[in-house]
C-alpha cells in the first residue's frame, strides 16, 4: 500500500510498503529533520487496514432485498390467438382465380394472331412481285445510264419487293417473307443474267442480302 506520512517538522513524504502483521517492516525517518517516523507508519497501517476490512465485509455481506408491496406478481402466458387478429381481418380475405381461368387466359394470348386487320397473303404475293419488277426496273436503269457493274444492286430489289409486300398485305408473316424473299431472289438473279448475259460468282453477295433484306422486310 502507499503511505503518505506528515513529519511535525512540516515535510510531507510518501512511500510504498506491504506490511508484515499490521506493522512496518522496516524503520522510516523523516527525510528532512531525519526524525524517526515508524509509528505514524504503523498508525497509517492500521487505518488502512481498517477501512480495507470494512469494504470487503460490507461487499460479503449485502443488505437483504425487501419484498415489493402488493404480493407477488407472476406473469401469465397470454396465448397468441387472444393477443393478434385473424389474418383475414387485416390484409381482407383473398380469393384466388379458377385454374381454369388462367389457362384461358394463357390461351387467348398465345392464339391471338401476330396480325391484326385486313391481313392478306395474297395481297401481300402481289405486292412482292410488283416491288420485285420496280426494283429490277431501277437496276436496269442504272446500269444502262451508266455502264457501272455495281455489286450490291440487288439490294433494292429485295427492298422493293418486301416493303411492298408488307404494304398490300396490311401486315407481316413468316411465309410472306418466305414467299417474298423466293420472288426477290429469283427475280434479281434473272436480271443479273439479262443485263450481263452470264452470271458471276461477285453477284451471289448481292442475291444473298437481297434475300435477307426482302424477308426481314415482309416477315417483321
Amino acid at each position: 500500500m502507499e503511505l503518505k506520512v506528515a513529519c511535525d517538522c512540516g515535510q510531507n513524504f510518501k512511500f510504498d510498503v506491504d506490511p508484515v502483521n499490521g506493522q512496518m517492516p522496516f524503520a522510516v525517518n523523516c527525510p528532512a529533520c531525519n526524525e524517526d517516523a515508524t509509528a505514524k507508519a504503523n498508525t497509517l497501517i492500521s487505518e488502512n487496514l481498517a477501512v480495507a476490512s470494512a469494504a470487503v465485509a460490507e461487499i460479503s455481506n449485502p443488505p437483504p432485498i425487501m419484498p415489493a408491496s402488493g404480493g407477488l406478481r407472476i406473469n401469465r402466458h397470454v396465448p397468441e390467438s387472444q393477443t393478434a387478429p385473424p389474418l383475414a381481418s387485416a390484409t381482407g380475405s383473398f380469393t384466388p382465380p379458377p385454374i381454369g381461368a388462367i389457362k384461358s387466359l394463357s390461351t387467348d394470348k398465345k392464339s391471338r394472331p401476330k396480325i391484326e386487320g385486313e391481313f392478306s397473303l395474297a395481297r401481300g404475293i402481289l405486292g412482292a412481285v410488283a416491288g420485285a419488277l420496280v426494283g429490277c426496273g431501277l437496276m436496269v436503269a442504272f446500269w444502262m445510264g451508266t455502264h457501272f457493274r455495281f455489286p450490291f444492286m440487288g439490294i433494292a430489289v429485295g427492298a422493293a419487293a418486301g416493303y411492298a409486300a408488307r404494304w398490300l398485305a396490311r401486315g407481316t408473316d413468316t411465309t410472306l417473307g418466305v414467299i417474298t424473299a423466293s420472288i426477290a431472289g429469283v427475280a434479281v438473279t434473272g436480271t443479273f443474267v439479262l443485263m450481263y448475259g452470264e452470271f458471276a460468282f461477285i453477284n451471289i453477295i448481292s442475291i444473298v442480302i437481297c434475300i435477307a433484306v426482302a424477308y426481314r422486310a415482309a416477315s417483321d
